[in-house]
């Protein structure tokens, strides 16, 4: 028999050695791996959120566009109403982004409420929907006060949703909405204006029987007026940070007795059914979203606010059609002097428009 050498046999055991990993490697491997996750992972988010924020900002665009071509045919912007039952702006401009069935079926004759609307109302349209909205753009809610505002009125309702409104201007309230000690409105940031300051937007002031408004008469530049924005998270409420509030923690300036308690929806802010007048007068909030008044325009409050789950704060187009980030640190200035479309306010500081 032949003998192994000793050379050979220590060769095979350091052979028979290597064969796994040691408990020390494996724990390194699995550290190692845990490490590039964690670095990975908010690039990933930060990619995902990116895709959702220009997803976004197409929605607006086409909403954008639609207005304008509706303002070509009809003389003038899609008319603001200053009732919840009268017709949207939506609702008028479905035939401009092919939408043409949906408005062939709509009942104009009843208010969005009515019954013989149900089906048209619930019609969810992924152009009305932010992608960065956690909610599922789809509600039922009870509103008695709808009984006897049409033959068929729904006092209880479903409705699909969107994320976006058109801007009636800016708030001309001069006093102070308890807690807060500051004033909500244009004259806070522009406190030396007459009083005859025009505070409409480029749609003109909500109205009973408003008026069509051609974009000509945007005498501050269509490209330093904003058209539409953001109100994302409706019909429910939401503050600062994405902090969605019950209906036993709103904040003072919901009024407790139009609230659905049921289902924590605040019945006299808007809704968010797509159908429904959706254009709001802008003012301001204090940091928190709490208190109406204060240096914060974006993402502070969704009651009426412009209000965004967008980090970077919310996308707004503007009246030529283009679209932009507006930031949360911008100042109420800037801010007032955006929404309204003839007050003569210069835009000099463009750093929180993206």
């Amino acid at each position: 028999m032949r003998r192994q050498s000793p050379g050979a046999k220590q060769r095979r055991s350091i052979q028979l050695g290597r064969a796994g990993f040691t408990l020390v490697e494996l724990l390194t491997v699995i550290a190692i791996l845990g490490i590039l996750v964690s670095l990975l992972l908010p690039a990933i988010q930060a990619a995902r959120e990116a895709a959702r924020r220009i997803g976004c900002q197409n929605n607006l665009k086409q909403l954008a566009l639609a207005c304008h071509n509706y303002e070509s045919g009809n003389r003038g912007l899609p008319l603001l109403y200053s009732q919840s039952k009268e017709l949207g702006w939506i609702t008028q401009i479905l035939p401009f982004f092919e939408q043409g069935a949906l408005y062939k079926e709509y009942n104009f004759s009843q208010p969005w409420f009515d019954a013989s609307n149900a089906q048209q109302v619930a019609t969810r349209n992924t152009i009305f929907e932010c992608p960065s909205s956690p909610v599922l753009h789809y509600f039922t809610a009870t509103c008695p006060g709808f009984a006897g505002q049409s033959p068929n009125a729904m006092t209880t309702f479903t409705a699909a949703s969107t994320d976006y409104f058109a801007i009636a201007g800016a708030s001309s309230v001069t006093t102070a909405t308890p807690p807060s000690t500051i004033p909500p409105g244009y004259y806070q940031a522009y406190p030396d204006a007459v009083s005859t300051t025009d505070l409409s937007g480029p749609f003109g002031s909500q109205d009973a029987t408003p008026s069509p408004m051609p974009l000509s008469l945007t005498r501050d530049g269509t490209s330093n007026t904003l058209l539409l924005s953001e109100m994302s998270g409706r019909p429910w409420l939401y503050l600062a940070g994405g902090k969605k509030i019950g209906a036993a923690d709103f904040p003072s300036y919901v009024t407790i007795s139009l609230v659905d308690v049921v289902d924590d929806i605040p019945l006299n802010y808007g809704w968010g059914a797509w159908a429904h007048n959706n254009n709001f007068i802008q003012g301001t909030w204090d940091a928190s979203g709490t208190m109406k008044g204060g240096d914060y325009a974006i993402n502070s409050s969704n009651y009426r606010g412009i209000y965004s789950f967008h980090p970077a704060g919310a996308n707004a187009a503007f009246a030529d059609g283009s679209v932009h980030m507006l930031g949360r640190a911008m100042s109420p200035a800037v801010f007032f002097a955006l929404v309204t479309a003839r007050g003569g306010e210069i835009v000099s500081d463009t750093s929180a428009i993206y």
